[in-house]
């Protein structure tokens, strides 16, 4: 009889938020930071993360017209992609993941920025995500003001970002009233990147080994 595999579970840690937040800048730092802490961890993004769900981004991103339930339809099945091809994986060898976005973008773009029927929204998520529910998810927050600023100066244009603020509003009103209904931790956002860091850090940190080294 083989002996079990002695390498704890990895976790799997979401960042949520708005455009201009933060979150892909965020991934990146908390994953070297793991990594330095001799925790093995990966990033992905959604939609994308591997061939097929890549292709469904591109889509996803372009101009072409769609309804939202198609929208919300789409990125879910792209989830269920990804989770199945490189987060399951990961989490049985031990690897953190550590997202940038998951169910709570679709809940917040797709259901409270188009207006699609809440329940029937979380329904759809639900169902991919119950495959991996994360261990963790996190709001990141900024203002409007600092939000529409970063956009300009990042200079990207996909379809959301294109979108009118009424949109981006909703957005953002979506996530905080997920944030509070589900008891999911919002960070200020709005300062430097360390700052931002230190404290997803904290909010990390009951996740971590027992004895870890921290730096």
């Amino acid at each position: 009889m083989p002996s079990p595999d002695p390498r704890p579970r990895g976790r799997y840690v979401v960042l949520e938020g708005g455009e201009g937040v933060g979150k892909t800048t965020q991934v990146r730092r908390i994953v070297d930071r793991l990594g330095a802490n001799g925790i093995a961890a990966t990033p992905i993004r959604e939609p994308g993360g591997d061939p097929f769900a890549e292709a469904g981004r591109a889509l996803l991103l372009g101009d072409l017209d769609r309804e939202p339930e198609a929208e919300a339809l789409l990125f879910n099945a792209l989830r269920a992609q990804v989770l199945h091809t490189r987060v399951l994986p990961a989490l049985a060898q031990g690897t953190w993941v550590i997202a940038d976005r998951s169910r709570l973008s679709t809940i917040a773009y797709q259901g409270h920025g188009h207006g699609l029927d809440l329940a029937w929204t979380r329904a759809v998520c639900a169902s991919v995500t119950s495959l991996c529910p994360p261990d963790l998810e996190i709001i990141l927050h900024v203002d409007e003001a600092t939000a529409a600023q970063r956009r300009a100066d990042r200079g990207t244009t996909d379809r959301f970002e294109l979108l009118d603020h009424g949109f981006h509003r909703r957005v953002v009103a979506g996530y905080l009233a997920e944030a509070e209904e589900c008891g999911i931790p919002v960070i200020d956002a709005g300062g430097t990147e360390t700052e931002v860091e230190a404290a997803i850090w904290d909010v990390l940190e009951p996740l971590l080994p027992a004895r870890p080294v921290l730096r």
